[in-house]
C-alpha cells in the first residue's frame, strides 16, 4: 500500500475542515522564488557567426561560420564579420552579427551592417544572385559579457498569521488588518559592465 505524501495529507485536511491541522498546514507550506532573470536588451559575444548563403541561380544552400573579427571568401563573395552577439538565456532566442558583405564579380553596393537572425528583413544585401542570412552564433563566449541575473524578491504568502510574538509583519506598516503583506518590488537593474569596444558602451553599436 501505497503512503499518502505530505501535500496530499494537507489536501485531505484542507477540504475536511479541520482547524488546528489546516493551520499547521498552511504554516508548512512555503512560496515559491520567481526564476531569475537577465535585464532586456542583453547580449553575449560570441566568436563565431554562423550565415546560411543560398546561391539562387541553382538553388544551393551553404552553411558557413565566420570567426568574428576575419573574413572568408565563398564563390564571388567576400565575407568579414565584426562581431557576433546572441541574446541572454531567459530573454527571446535572437543573434545578431555585423557584416560586411562585397561581390566581387559586380561593381554594385554591397552590404554593410546588422543582420538579425530573429528579423532577416532590418539587414538584406540586395544581390540577384546570393541571400545571405545569419543564423546564429557559436563558438567561445567573448566580451561583451553577460551581467549577473536580477533575483526578484520572494513574494509571501496571502493570509500569512503574524508573528507568534505578538508582533507584526514589519512590512505591513499597521495598515494591514489581515496579515497579508504585499509582494515586495523586483531590485534594481545591474549595472552592465563597461566594454572594451564600441567606445560608446553600446554592443549594439556600429565597430568602427
Amino acid at each position: 500500500m501505497r503512503t499518502a505524501t505530505p501535500w496530499l495529507l494537507c489536501v485531505a485536511v484542507l477540504a475536511s475542515g479541520i482547524t488546528d491541522i489546516r493551520m499547521n498546514c498552511a504554516r508548512g507550506a512555503e512560496p515559491l522564488a520567481p526564476p531569475a532573470i537577465y535585464p532586456a536588451d542583453t547580449w553575449q559575444g560570441k566568436s563565431e557567426v554562423v550565415l546560411r548563403v543560398l546561391n539562387r541561380l541553382d538553388a544551393h544552400v551553404e552553411t558557413i561560420h565566420v570567426p568574428a573579427g576575419g573574413s572568408v571568401h565563398y564563390q564571388n563573395l567576400n565575407i568579414g564579420v565584426a562581431r557576433c552577439l546572441e541574446n541572454a538565456p531567459t530573454l527571446r532566442t535572437d543573434a545578431a552579427a555585423w557584416v560586411d558583405v562585397q561581390d566581387t564579380r559586380t561593381q554594385g553596393p554591397g552590404f554593410r551592417g546588422w543582420m538579425l537572425a530573429a528579423e532577416p528583413s532590418l539587414g538584406i544585401f540586395e544581390n540577384p544572385l546570393y541571400d545571405i542570412r545569419v543564423t546564429g552564433c557559436a563558438g567561445n563566449d567573448v566580451p561583451p559579457a553577460l551581467p549577473e541575473p536580477v533575483h526578484p524578491v520572494v513574494p509571501p504568502l496571502p493570509g500569512k498569521p503574524k508573528d507568534t510574538d505578538g508582533g507584526t509583519n514589519p512590512s505591513d506598516n499597521g495598515n494591514d488588518q489581515t496579515g497579508t503583506v504585499a509582494p515586495g518590488p523586483l531590485q534594481s537593474k545591474p549595472a552592465v559592465p563597461p566594454q572594451p569596444e564600441p567606445e560608446d558602451g553600446n554592443p549594439m553599436s556600429a565597430p568602427p
